[in-house]
């Protein structure tokens, strides 16, 4: 096992905060959550989805947040455990979210991998319960 990043999860509470400035804003201000991502981060969201594929820097993030944004017109992280283990932290959550252009309610248990490097996350990488309930969702 490696030694604990220091503050690991103090970046992603800092990122959690940032996303939550940027949803209000409307997606006006990317800044705060560039601030606590690397430069060469990577998210990786299941293919299957919309707003799937590999995202990578801070334009590929910030761009990832636009589509997935389109998508839901809310999304709610519901009781977050959090394990850390060196620089990797899983979340484990449950999701409520609502369909943007088809107002469908769904809800699915989430796992995500962070990565924290130099008090940074470096990746993201989400683990769907059930993607294809939330297609079926997305596209109603």
């Amino acid at each position: 096992m490696t030694d604990v990043e220091p503050d690991a999860l103090a970046t992603l509470m800092a990122f959690y905060e940032a996303e939550t400035q940027y949803l209000a804003s409307n997606g006006e201000d990317f800044s705060p959550i560039a601030k606590t991502l690397d430069s060469e981060c990577v998210i990786r969201q299941p293919a299957s989805l919309p707003y799937g594929g590999i995202w990578r820097g801070h334009a590929g993030f910030e761009a990832w947040m636009k589509v997935f944004g389109q998508q839901w017109s809310s999304l709610d992280v519901i009781a977050p455990t959090f394990y850390t283990i060196g620089e990797n932290i899983f979340s484990r959550s449950h999701i409520h979210a609502v369909a943007k252009r088809s107002g469908v309610a769904v809800d699915w248990p989430l796992l995500q991998h962070f990565v924290i490097r130099s008090g940074k996350i470096l990746e993201l990488n989400p683990f769907y319960w059930d993607t294809a309930l939330v297609v079926r969702a997305l596209a109603a």
